[in-house]
């Protein structure tokens, strides 16, 4: 099921090629409270280019600010930033220090601690609500802004390979909840494994 940890090269190609490699890779946090994990079937990439034109629904679209100053770290480390001001939202740092680059995991698939992401959640039954969404699946596996520029190949929070070699049925398609931006909310850069139920909902 869950193999080695990626290595530190692995998270240095472009956010574009980095979010579909981690779709049925594995999300793995080692908390206090217990060990989750979680196989990964949704992602989107956010701060490069797209036919020549700047994602401007990235938050580096900007500039370097405290806020997206993970996001200019070269690749491998944790990017967590709230939503809502009360939901958080995991990212994982790619490509060369400077390009602002990352890939929000949207939606994993739960494998190990499935009571203790229920207990979080408060959910009374296990199923897809636990994890199908970016703001679910932090609070089902205990990452906060605590979390947030932590080294991607450590012993705490990681992604680790899958340990089996399977082919994995990508969809791609434009991105969520990202109306806002005017040239990125058309990037065909949302990625999915198809029919997997976890994957959030589009409204």
């Amino acid at each position: 099921m869950i193999g080695s940890a990626w290595t530190p090269k692995e998270f240095l190609s472009d956010a574009v090629a980095v979010a579909p490699k981690l779709l049925g890779q594995y999300l793995v946090h080692q908390t206090p409270d217990g060990l989750c994990a979680g196989r990964i079937v949704e992602t989107e990439a956010y701060g490069c280019t797209y036919g020549g034109v700047a994602d401007d629904g990235s938050h580096s679209f900007r500039g370097l600010t405290s806020r997206t100053a993970p996001m200019f770290h070269s690749g491998g480390i944790s990017y967590v930033y709230l939503i809502y001001g009360m939901y958080s939202c995991f990212n994982v740092v790619t490509g060369p220090s400077g390009q602002g680059q990352a890939v929000l995991v949207r939606a994993v698939e739960p494998v190990i601690g499935m009571d203790l992401m229920a207990g979080r959640r408060k959910a009374k039954k296990l199923g897809k609500n636990l994890t199908n969404g970016p703001g679910k699946l932090c609070q089902a596996f205990g990452i906060t802004r605590e979390q947030n520029e932590l080294d991607l190949t450590g012993a705490c929070l990681y992604i680790a390979h899958s340990d089996t070699v399977s082919a994995v049925d990508i969809v791609q398609t434009t991105r969520i909840n990202i109306d806002y931006a005017t040239y990125g909310k058309h990037f065909p850069w949302r990625f999915y494994i198809n029919d997997n139920p976890y994957v959030s909902k589009v409204l």
